[in-house]
């Protein structure tokens, strides 16, 4: 923090440095953040103008608005000129937020806030203005039907600044017959997804030129999922959505930092290398190993794994991330096939399946529990180089 931003104005605040308000300026595009006001242009003189406010979630002083009881000189000095806790307001907005402190809290604040950027990030990346094609997939294997509405998925769209063009694509995988998740229901999964799926978007391609943006949710075994994200290809524009009961489809928590993802290298030797994801659940090594015998295993996983772990978009850029390094490594290792055991949100599930066709030319053999064989992980399906089916 430079020095401006460490001194102590006469009224007992802290202040905020120019640096640091050039840059909440930048993120928030000139815009006002809870009313949309453009604060570059004065209407009334008809000519630009910079008139909105650097505004605190947290107050710049121990005692302002939303100061909690730990919230002492310390903190208030460290805050003052930390983005995550700088809003640019219209000075209406910020004098409203700062009289009705107990109306705007800083959960509230703090999670408007970080919407706010993702839109603007995602208007900055999206072609067409912020436009997508909604696409939902879906299986029908649960014990109890979870169905995902496109109406659903076009207010979390809506949400973010995101506008659907075109007709939604849905498509629902045929159920399992009478003999289970056999190699005939993975084929029938394949056909949906290579089939059915990617004929509608290069239909779509074709209509607007470059390739559409896709606004994606999924809802399926962790295998189809996978096929799911290989098939829409790393080179799509897609913005994930993550699915769960209590929220549906909107984030727990935009202002949630991603977990800690560590990683276990696998041990020297010769045997077959299985890459374990524990992070909605803790894969047991010797379940791992009664699939695969002799396996050596690497495993990516957080400190508490939980099926809601996605808080928000930045967690699965954060998995993207840390698995890419590591997925590099792993193919050094070994000519032959790796092995996946995974236990992973479905929005990751399909972020992983997007990840192998960037450069990762190894075959990638996708193992998964077993209901009619006593949960154990058995094979299913073979995807990048010589992919086949697995019978």
């Amino acid at each position: 923090m430079g020095e401006q931003g460490k001194a102590k104005a006469a009224n007992g605040r802290y202040n905020t440095d120019e640096v640091t308000k050039r840059v909440v300026w930048t993120q928030s595009a000139g815009h006002c953040e809870l009313c949309g006001a453009d604060l570059m242009h004065d209407y009334r003189a008809g000519k630009p103008m910079r008139w909105g406010e650097v505004a605190h979630i947290l107050p710049a002083s121990p005692k302002g608005p939303r100061g909690r009881e730990d919230h002492d000189e310390t903190k208030a000095e460290s805050l003052t000129s930390d983005t995550a806790n700088l809003m640019l307001l219209c000075p209406s907005c910020h004098d409203k937020i700062d009289r009705d402190a107990d109306g705007y809290p800083e959960s509230d604040l703090s999670g408007l806030h970080q919407a706010y950027l993702e839109r603007v990030r995602l208007a900055a990346t999206t072609p067409d203005g912020g436009r997508a094609i909604p696409v939902v997939v879906q299986s029908q294997h649960f014990t109890t039907i979870n169905d995902i509405s496109v109406r659903d998925l076009l207010v979390a769209m809506s949400s973010e600044g995101l506008t659907a063009f075109d007709h939604p694509i849905k498509i629902t995988f045929p159920a399992p017959s009478h003999r289970g998740r056999d190699a005939h229901y993975w084929q029938n999964i394949q056909d949906s997804v290579q089939h059915e799926l990617k004929h509608q978007l290069t239909r779509r391609g074709g209509a607007y030129g470059d390739a559409p943006a896709l606004a994606v949710v999924g809802l399926a075994d962790i295998p189809a999922l996978i096929m799911l994200g290989q098939s829409l290809g790393d080179r799509s524009k897609r913005l994930l959505f993550s699915y769960n009961r209590e929220h549906q489809l909107r984030w727990p928590n935009q202002s949630a930092e991603p977990p800690n993802f560590l990683f276990s290298p696998p041990v020297d030797g010769e045997g077959p290398l299985a890459l374990v994801l524990s992070l909605s659940a803790q894969v047991p090594p010797r379940d791992v190993e009664e699939a695969l015998p002799g396996a050596r295993i690497a495993e990516l996983s957080i400190p508490e794994p939980s099926y809601a772990m996605v808080q928000n978009r930045r967690v699965i850029h954060a998995f993207r991330d840390a698995l890419q390094t590591h997925l590099s490594r792993l193919e050094a290792m070994t000519a032959g096939t790796i092995h996946v055991f995974a236990a992973i949100p479905a929005a990751l599930a399909i972020e992983f399946g997007a990840l192998l066709t960037t450069q990762h030319q190894h075959a990638y053999l996708i193992f998964d529990r077993d209901k009619d064989n006593q949960n154990r992980f058995t094979p299913t399906l073979q995807l990048g180089r010589q992919a086949q089916e697995v019978h």
